[in-house]
Parts: structure tokens; sequence; C-alpha cells
């Protein structure tokens, strides 16, 4: 289904394909990423038929402006449970709070009422990054489900690999820039890698030079663009 180049264009093609397999009315992936300190940022998502076309758009728009993110309870049971769930089996998985039940009323009203999804979490330097693939029209069966969780790896990579494709910085220099982009200073990150202060700074200069650029605000702005943190 993907390959090692997979475009955008190839992942929505597959998720078209996802949702006329499975019989479907939408397929949506969503990658986000979480921080350590436990931030969770909205990376890319692709999607196909997902909810009322005439609505849809403006969920989408909503649901990142107000970082529905926090209060999804599909986020919550995907970061929590690496098998996939119905939606309908979400009150039993964990505790809703108010707000959480209101995001679900809201959900609904724009056609994701019933559906299923699965969450694949990874490591990416210094974050987590979790790939939800979600369903929605129907619940699935069993052998469904199997067929979802089965996809879901590989539709994570392939996510993975549009938004952080392979730069020219190493396992060291990007795990450095990436505490550098949680605001650490050279002997805090010396401490945090259990390397010398002196080396984090050879590993900096390595850093501009790679990108072209002259210090460690350039280098993180450069850097989170490409997708290498």
């Amino acid at each position: 289904m993907f390959n090692s180049s997979s475009s955008y264009g190839d992942i929505m093609q597959s998720a078209k394909t996802l949702q006329h397999v499975l019989d479907v009315e939408g397929v949506a992936l969503m990658t986000l990423m979480i921080r350590p300190d436990n931030r969770i940022h909205i990376e890319k998502v692709v999607s196909s038929g997902f909810g009322f076309s005439t609505m849809s758009a403006e969920w989408d728009r909503l649901y990142q402006r107000k970082k529905l993110q926090y209060l999804d309870p599909v986020v919550n049971c995907s970061k929590l449970y690496r098998e996939p769930f119905n939606w309908t089996s979400v009150p039993s998985m964990i505790l809703l709070s108010e707000k959480q039940l209101n995001f679900l009323d809201s959900a609904q009203n724009v056609g994701l009422k019933e559906g299923a999804s699965i969450g694949y979490l990874s490591t990416r330097h210094i974050y987590k990054e979790l790939t939800i693939t979600s369903v929605c029209g129907r619940s699935l069966n069993s052998e469904q489900l199997a067929a979802l969780k089965l996809i879901n790896t590989v539709s994570a990579q392939a996510m993975t690999r549009l938004i952080s494709p392979v730069g020219s910085l190493t396992k060291r220099e990007r795990e450095i820039l990436g505490w550098t982009c949680e605001g650490k200073t050279s002997w805090e990150i010396a401490m945090i890698c259990l390397i010398t202060e002196r080396t984090v700074k050879y590993h900096l200069k390595n850093i501009y030079k790679k990108l072209n650029v002259e210090n460690k605000v350039q280098a993180v702005v450069c850097a989170t663009k490409q997708g290498l943190i």
C-alpha cells in the first residue's frame, strides 16, 4: 500500500482504498507530536470522506483552532491502548469528563457518530509520535479491526516519512537540536545526554554549518521547517 517514497497523494489514494475495502463512509490519518512537557501538536492530517462533506472542513478548522486533541477521547484511548477499538467502546475504556461528553456530542453533529480507531506510538528524537488511523460510518467486526491494526502500522511509517524526510543531521545532532528547541542550555543538554558541554557546542557548530545558519534560533526554525525535529 505504501513504499519508502510515499507522497501525500499516495497516502490519500490509499485512504480512499481503505475506505472502499472496509466499506466505511470515511477514513482519516492523524499524526500528533507529544512533547516532553505533554503538549500535543497536530503535525499532519490526511482524510477522505470523514464526516458530513458540508461540515467536515469547518470541523477540521475548529478542531485545530480549539486544540481539541486535548479533549478528544479517541486520542486518549489511542495513547493508552495498542489495540483497535470501536468508538462505542470508549465510555468503558476511560472515564469521560463533561467536556469530553460535550465534544462527542459536537462530533456526532458533523457525522462522526460511529467508527473505529487505533493508535501507533513511536519515538522521534526526544518526542513521542502518535499516528491514529480512524474510520467512520459504522463499527467494525473483529476481522476488520485486525485489518485496521495491520494497516495502521504501515500508514504510521508512511506518515512519518511524509512529515520528516531523512536529513543530513546525525542522531546525536537531532537530539541536541531537539533539546535546544525545548529551551535547554548547552550545559543542561550536556547533563541530559551525559556528554561534555564542549561536545554539545561542537555538535551545534556542525549543525549550524549543515543547515547554513548562524545561531540556535535560526537552527531550530530551519530544522522545524524541514521536519528534522
